[in-house]
């Protein structure tokens, strides 16, 4: 048999004379009417292929087409005085049009780019103002991918000694495209997943202890834990779960019970009967166990990522600041040394694999930023790292009809003080916004919280971000608007947690933003913006609301720490409003101070953690003639003690030991130190606030 010919990739067929004269000439025919006419047959030739353009090529007449853009729109927007002033900040290189950053990536007109400052690095990525880095197309994730001779695939960059490319190389792939047949048969596998779940209570024990007290924590963990990071794909984790595949282990398991027995009322959870904030001890000692005779920080896998994302989270919400940080700090290094940043089939071997690992990364992603946040510190995985598609193909929760979960053990209780109507859950749109808001945080945390982050600096910068998170807002899903203070017919709809919860997120943004640039924020100026107060106030009000719908609504006895955290973020503004200090004076009521006070008390039950900064912010109330009884049990002691110095190593310039406080119990240097202070705690210091009573007799509730 002879070999099948292969044509060439691109070809072109045509008469050799009818193509010069210009007559298309049918190739199926033996000749046309003008070779006929000269008595002759058609000739046919194959043209050589045609040079098809590189990718770099493509991506430099896009870029050029959207700078083009974007410079039409902003001469037809602008002033005509302010047209002279934008033409002069266009550069023309190499015939490509080189676009300021005022004009690059925006639709409005803005004034021309200042002159950079020499002092500063030039600008990167983390820089960028645009959500589109996940989309950049001229991303090459195989550049970062390394396989050896046996076909093994590493995640080892060019510049790596173990860097090296197979015989056969790597294809190029970039990234994969959700193709339909993938997305059909994922929601298919998750609906028949689902079915099978009640089989699970045949099962005399799960993760040794009984199914009815597994299942019990395991539905906890899927109504309210799981719909915030989306980090355990639920499909994948309770089919392996019986099955023992690749992921569900004992340490994910065992990291699911500890997490979800805090959100449990059964005693069976806790070390001791009598307090409630001893549950889960048991879980959370089995994983330590299962770490450590397991060697399970010394190997990557999916799970173990998952399992630490939940650990560092929860730890945090229960005052263990340094473990929270260093198991978060493990998960992300793995993110890393599995390629989870790298959206290519080379890593991926199926489409339930690459759905897993996109919700992986975008959990670590998120969290790795809130803890930024929470404790002031560094993040680890930059904007320019994100190249990984929100586009999660398994929709099926998204639509499902949530309601809170009632213990099968307390049905009637619970049924008659907390009745509810199903809404749907909206999980995948909730935690692609959530994903979209988190790069925008990194901004934030980038610009204004970082070590060097001067008001000169970043001052130019506000107005980018500000926009940017205003434009988030009112992209928003209609499902997923919820506006309480509102009078328009929609403050009396139900959204589901996880949506408040997101809307909280984005008004803690709003105030994190402005803050810095107010009263003695560490970014303040003699001529501050004058629209930032007004933001942080508004803002704050609405963190307010959005509490209160959530505790009328569903109870703070089950809500995460994402909401402490804003709520913690509306009193530092509400502590500087002169006319909300004047009504707690009054102890009224309705003060939102107040409000807010008793939501953290409420909210430190599940995260007793979130009692610390309560107490903070009451003895500065104290020291400012605001008065208010502390919700804090004094004979309850938590067995998970907190760590309220918030690790003070971070920065070496302050010194609290007993030597810096003078006979006043003033601290010395008291108005250096107020900058600093607002910093770590994120509220401001009155000229008449005692230090020492800030940091005297705090403890855990």
């Amino acid at each position: 048999m002879s070999p099948k010919r292969h044509s060439p990739p691109i070809t072109s067929r045509a008469c050799q004379f009818c193509r010069v004269r210009k007559i298309r000439c049918d190739n199926v025919k033996p000749s046309c009417g003008s070779c006929q006419r000269h008595d002759r047959q058609c000739v046919y030739v194959v043209d050589p292929p045609r040079q098809r353009p590189s990718r770099a090529l493509i991506n430099a007449a896009h870029r050029q087409r959207r700078a083009a853009e974007s410079v039409i729109i902003a001469l037809k927007n602008a002033d005509p005085d302010a047209r002279d002033a934008i033409l002069d900040s266009i550069q023309l290189t190499d015939g490509a049009l080189q676009l300021p950053p005022s004009l690059a990536g925006s639709n409005v007109p803005l004034p021309a780019a200042p002159a950079p400052d020499a002092s500063l690095p030039s600008s990167t990525p983390n820089d960028e103002i645009n959500d589109t880095t996940s989309e950049d197309e001229e991303y090459d994730p195989t550049t970062f991918l390394s396989r050896d001779e046996c076909g093994t695939v590493g995640i080892f960059g060019p510049s790596s000694a173990l860097h090296a490319r197979s015989p056969v190389g790597l294809v190029d792939d970039g990234p994969r495209a959700a193709a339909e047949p993938d997305r059909y048969q994922l929601i298919a596998e998750a609906a028949l997943q689902r079915q099978r779940e009640p089989d699970l209570r045949r099962l005399a024990t799960i993760g040794g202890i009984p199914s009815e007290l597994a299942l019990h924590l395991l539905d906890l963990h899927w109504n309210r834990q799981h719909h915030t990071f989306l980090v355990t794909y639920r499909p994948a984790f309770m089919r392996d779960l019986v099955t023992g595949g690749p992921y569900c282990s004992d340490f994910l398991l065992s990291a699911v019970f500890a997490c979800s027995s805090k959100f449990s009322e059964r005693v069976e959870v806790r070390a001791d009967p009598q307090r409630p904030e001893s549950a889960g001890k048991q879980f959370f000692d089995r994983c330590d166990r299962l770490l450590a005779e397991r060697s399970l920080l010394t190997h990557s896998s999916i799970p173990t990522i998952a399992g630490l994302l939940m650990l560092g989270s929860t730890f945090n919400a229960r005052g263990q600041v340094s473990k929270g940080w260093l198991y978060t700090g493990f998960a992300l290094r793995m993110v890393f040394d599995l390629g989870l940043h790298l959206d290519c089939r080379e890593v991926a071997a199926s489409a339930e694999d690459i759905e897993v690992r996109r919700r992986v990364f975008w959990a670590a992603f998120i969290c790795d930023k809130l803890q930024s946040l929470y404790f002031g510190r560094p993040f680890t995985i930059q904007l320019r790292e994100a190249h990984v598609s929100r586009d999660f193909m398994d929709t099926f929760e998204e639509n499902e009809l949530w309601a809170p979960y009632i213990d099968p053990q307390k049905p009637a209780d619970y049924a008659r003080t907390h009745p509810h109507l199903p809404t749907r859950i909206h999980s995948v749109t909730v935690f692609q916004q959530l994903c979209s808001l988190s790069k925008i945080m990194t901004s934030i945390i980038d610009r204004f919280y970082m070590a060097g982050a001067t008001g000169s600096k970043t001052r130019k910068h506000l107005a980018q971000i500000d926009r940017r998170l205003s434009s988030w807002y009112r992209k928003l899903p209609a499902d997923l608007q919820f506006e309480p203070w509102a009078d328009d017919g929609r403050s009396h709809a139900t959204v589901a947690p996880n949506a408040i919860i997101l809307l909280t997120t984005y008004n803690a943004l709003i105030i994190l933003l402005h803050r810095p640039f107010v009263g003695s924020g560490h970014l303040r100026a003699e001529d501050p913006p004058a629209a930032s107060w007004e933001r942080c106030i508004t803002a704050a009000r609405n963190i307010t609301s959005l509490a209160l719908a959530y505790r009328a609504a569903y109870s703070l006895r089950r809500a995460n720490y994402m909401l402490s955290y804003a709520v913690y973020v509306a009193c530092t503004i509400h502590a500087r409003n002169p006319a909300i200090r004047e009504s707690t004076r009054r102890k009224e009521a309705s003060s939102p101070l107040t409000v807010c006070l008793r939501c953290l008390d409420e909210l430190a039950i599940p995260n007793c953690g979130v009692s610390a900064p309560a107490e903070i912010i009451r003895r500065l109330m104290e020291a400012n003639g605001m008065s208010i009884q502390t919700g804090c049990d004094p004979t309850t002691q938590d067995p998970f003690k907190v760590d309220i110095n918030l690790d003070f190593q971070t920065f070496p310039g302050l010194d609290f030991s007993p030597g810096r406080l003078d006979h006043d119990n003033q601290l010395s240097g008291f108005q250096d130190f107020n900058q600093d202070l607002d910093l770590l705690f994120g509220f401001m210091n009155e000229p008449d606030v005692s230090i020492s009573s800030i940091f005297n007799g705090v403890g855990p509730c």
